[in-house]
């Protein structure tokens, strides 16, 4: 074991000289730093997180985020050529907090796509050097980071040749992106996530994003085996899905831990918007049932960020009708080592869905204030309107992108998903090139 640890946990020669390398920061790293590196600040100051945590993660970002992601529009005249599928306005990161059981505060998380300077062009045509550098760097606060499951699905899911743009829909709908990099904030150090988007790869080899993942997947070897024990399940449920609720399967993630404690995850969306059709999901078909006390849950959480009048609830009626890209329901089935069944949860898109930022911030902090839930500094309205401070939150929707929820015996989770918005109409007219 300790073996196959010290293999899998050493860095790859490019690896090492890409995050060995000094970087000054130049004036794109801080101006991406002063948009978003500040708000990440106050986001862990308002979870209370102790000071030595809040400098630790703060200095990480500025010193080893900032400088991975790619021009920013304010600083460049050039025009915005790589299309992050991170967030719908191509903004390259997402924060979060998470609230659990386990405490009335939540954790800080946030994901990352890793841009270079020259992605999509001459040396850097796929755009996978920067989050090989960013992995680097991750090392020296994620000292449990383990690369076995990272180079296991990065050689088989990430294709060496993006896929030029046409008019063909086929087309317009596949990302150029194939990375995510993402971090869980912890007072001493942080979890490093991956998250591999198939897409390219799927084009390249005439196949689906579903089948591409599953043979991944399939291939598993040596100690990441247990991860299997309910994946049969999972591909049982996924294949029986109605043709017309239009499944598809986006993402592939894990931990960057070894095999036995990671997870991997399956992102999944789908066209219908109705509580029952999210209840199906959740419940694998009925196979994990939830209890009414967590329905509940879920429904008082639905009714609170849709903005739906209470006394007109129907867990059959669909949400109003939006056509886009990432429309309809987003879900997440995790599966663990030697787990029979898998974990679910559910991301409302609530970018697509609500009345507004206001609406979404005031029902979500009702829906915590009664859980007893709450941020260290106030509610969570109070400190949503703090960290949107480019624009009123009546005045559209995209800074919330999900409100997420998922239960395991009646403990359930709920997180809510920010865009910054960067390349928003919001912004300067600048920053949308």
């Amino acid at each position: 074991k300790q073996l196959f640890k010290t293999a899998t946990l050493r860095l790859d020669q490019d690896e090492q000289e890409q995050s060995s390398r000094w970087r000054p920061l130049d004036v794109n790293s801080l101006i991406w730093n002063d948009d978003i590196g500040s708000m990440l600040t106050n986001m862990l100051t308002m979870a209370g997180y102790p000071v030595h945590s809040t400098v630790m993660h703060t200095e990480f970002f500025r010193k080893s985020v900032s400088p991975s992601l790619g021009f920013h529009p304010s600083a460049t005249e050039a025009p915005h050529i790589w299309k992050s599928f991170m967030t719908d306005d191509h903004t390259p990161v997402e924060l979060s907090w998470c609230w659990s059981a386990a405490k009335d505060t939540p954790k800080v998380r946030y994901s990352v796509e890793a841009i270079s300077r020259s992605a999509a062009q001459g040396t850097d045509l796929v755009n996978a050097a920067a989050n090989v550098r960013l992995l680097g760097d991750s090392l020296s606060i994620a000292p449990d980071m383990d690369l076995y499951l990272h180079r296991h699905f990065r050689n088989l899911l990430s294709s060496r040749h993006i896929t030029q743009q046409t008019d063909a829909p086929l087309q317009r709908e596949v990302p150029q992106s194939q990375c995510f990099i993402a971090f869980d904030l912890l007072e001493k150090g942080m979890v490093v996530k991956q998250y591999y988007l198939p897409g390219q790869t799927a084009v390249r080899e005439g196949s689906s994003n579903w089948n591409i993942i599953k043979d991944a997947t399939r291939k598993l070897s040596g100690p990441a085996v247990s991860l299997l024990a309910s994946f049969d399940v999972l591909v049982s449920f996924i294949e029986s899905l109605p043709a017309e609720s239009r499944a598809t399967v986006e993402i592939l993630a894990i931990d960057c831990l070894e095999p036995i404690k990671s997870r991997l995850k399956v992102y999944i969306r789908t066209v219908d918007t109705t509580f029952h059709s999210v209840l199906n999901m959740l419940t694998l078909g009925g196979k994990s049932p939830k209890s009414d006390e967590e329905v509940n849950s879920l429904r008082d959480l639905w009714i609170s960020v849709f903005g739906i009048n209470p006394n007109s609830f129907d867990m059959y009626q669909p949400l109003p009708a939006k056509v886009h890209r990432t429309g309809g329901m987003l879900y997440y089935f995790e599966l663990k080592a030697n787990e029979v069944l898998p974990k679910s949860k559910v991301y409302l898109p609530v970018r697509h869905y609500a009345q507004n930022d206001d609406q979404i911030a005031k029902g979500l902090s009702n829906y915590l204030e009664h859980r007893e839930k709450k941020l260290s500094t106030g509610s969570y309205y109070h400190a949503v309107q703090k960290l949107c401070n480019h624009r009123n939150l009546a005045d559209g929707l995209g800074f919330h992108t999900y409100i997420s929820w998922a239960s395991e015996n009646n403990q359930w989770n709920v997180t809510a998903y920010f865009n910054p918005e960067i390349y928003a109409s919001y912004r300067s007219g600048k920053y949308n090139n």
